[in-house]
């Protein structure tokens, strides 16, 4: 979930939780899941998904390394998601 995020925010393949979240905000949570909720675990990973690829876009637009210094909670997200991202491409 996290390179796949990661990925699709590098331009790479798209990251299904990032698709299901642009689903589910175009069309309602009933017609893509065929259920009128949502779970958490659900939601939990949509979210971190949607962290991952604001943040690295949130960093490439402005000085990384006032960002870097400014979130270093997101930085290490960052940091992680790439490290899987680049272990999954090494496969």
């Amino acid at each position: 979930m996290t390179a796949a995020a990661f990925a699709h925010a590098d331009g790479g393949h798209s990251s299904p939780e990032i698709r299901l979240l642009q689903y589910i905000d175009r069309f309602g949570v009933e017609a893509v899941m065929g259920r009128k909720i949502l779970y958490a675990h659900e939601m939990r990973r949509m979210i971190h998904a949607e962290n991952v690829s604001r943040a690295y876009h949130a960093r490439n637009r402005s000085d990384a390394a006032e960002w870097v210094k400014e979130n270093p909670e997101m930085n290490k997200l960052l940091y992680d998601a790439q490290m899987l991202a680049e272990k999954d491409n090494a496969r």
